[in-house]
């Protein structure tokens, strides 16, 4: 009799905890979630904060925490927290306690390991009684956004000829001799015109010498990042992580140039993240947000190419662009790209080539070992 009466007075309790649970577990739980930052670069460091509140008197034996994040933000291993990552999306779970009217606050160190806009729209909540009989979840808008920019390189990891402005900027201005303003004279090298012979001094010093040019300060800067691996690419990147250092070339280039006071741009075959389908454009300004502005642009960048490079140049050279220098980052200079850029150098543009290296897989690996680092 006894135990007939400790069944059923158990089971009694059991579904007034079950009831109460079900009716009270979810009432005065609130949950937010944000960034100790809006935006970082690549290898950064950012703090999570999550903030989860039992604003009721009845205690929540169990809590679990789900949440689904993209890959590319790195989380330290952390108690009661799980990790399930897989290409594109990493789901967390946790479980945990939480006792009547109080309030925790759980702080991650998340490391950006790569570029990219990071949204992180929900997070479910779910609890219940004791034993685990009723179960109830909650799901909390969040509407959290995370801006990752590519990694500002060092200027000798970029591929730069000997010859190169990029790397002297600060001192020379521009790659464009300006014939208007003449510095001196220097020693003849071929392909200088006769025009710019200085004949006095030849006859002084018994040996050809011309004019030296000084450089103006009122040309711009327009890099044309390429996303094609290959001239005989369509649509699909092949080799998305050479691409993703081009990407960072770009920042590099774009940050010293600006920083120098050259009026920079951007022009480049793919397209925004929850934007249209369009090539980006952003004509050459030294404003004070344009750096912002690029790196954005480069953060938010799709590797999917709209049309080919060679097209979007030809449609620079029918506008007759002028006294602009032009920066080719790019896998290739296949035949039409080169045309192209022969013709907007012949309207009276700089051109110069960067050229993206093909990486081997340990070069893959210690560049993504970077990027998280």
């Amino acid at each position: 009799m006894q135990l007939t009466w400790l069944i059923v007075s158990a089971c009694i309790l059991i579904g007034l905890l079950s009831l109460v649970y079900g009716r009270w577990a979810l009432s005065g739980l609130t949950y937010t979630r944000y960034f100790s930052r809006n935006s970082a670069f690549e290898g950064d460091s950012v703090e999570m904060v999550e903030v989860i509140t039992n604003a009721k008197w009845l205690p929540l034996p169990w809590l679990r925490l789900e949440s689904s994040i993209q890959t590319g933000l790195s989380f330290g291993n952390q108690t009661n927290l799980d990790i399930s990552s897989g290409d594109i999306y990493q789901n967390h779970i946790s479980l945990f306690y939480l006792r009547p009217y109080r309030r925790i606050k759980r702080h991650h160190q998340v490391v950006c390991s790569r570029r990219g806009l990071f949204h992180l729209e929900s997070a479910t909540l779910t609890t219940g009684d004791p034993l685990g009989f009723s179960a109830e979840a909650k799901t909390f808008p969040l509407d959290l956004e995370l801006l990752v920019y590519p990694q500002i390189l060092p200027l000798q990891e970029l591929p730069l000829p000997n010859h190169s402005w990029i790397g002297d900027l600060a001192v020379r201005r521009w790659i464009v001799e300006d014939p208007f303003l003449t510095s001196g004279i220097r020693e003849y090298r071929p392909g200088d015109t006769m025009g710019s012979i200085n004949w006095k001094a030849t006859a002084r010093t018994g040996a050809l010498q011309v004019h030296k040019r000084d450089y103006t300060a009122d040309h711009h800067l327009m890099i044309c990042l390429n996303l094609e691996d290959s001239d005989t690419m369509w649509r699909n990147i092949n080799d998305p992580e050479r691409i993703e250092l081009g990407i960072r070339y770009a920042a590099t280039v774009a940050a010293q140039a600006l920083r120098s006071g050259v009026e920079t741009g951007l022009i480049c075959n793919g397209h925004l993240l929850d934007g249209p389908r369009e090539s980006i454009r952003i004509e050459p300004s030294s404003a004070a947000d344009q750096l912002e502005l690029i790196l954005t642009t480069l953060a938010r960048l799709v590797l999917d190419r709209t049309v080919s490079m060679s097209t979007l140049l030809e449609s620079v050279v029918n506008e007759a662009s002028v006294d602009t220098d032009y920066l080719l980052i790019s896998c290739h200079q296949g035949e039409k790209l080169r045309l192209a850029a022969d013709q907007l150098r012949l309207q009276g543009n700089g051109i110069e080539w960067m050229e993206i290296p093909v990486l081997e897989d340990s070069q893959v690996a210690a560049s993504t070992s970077a990027s998280a680092s």
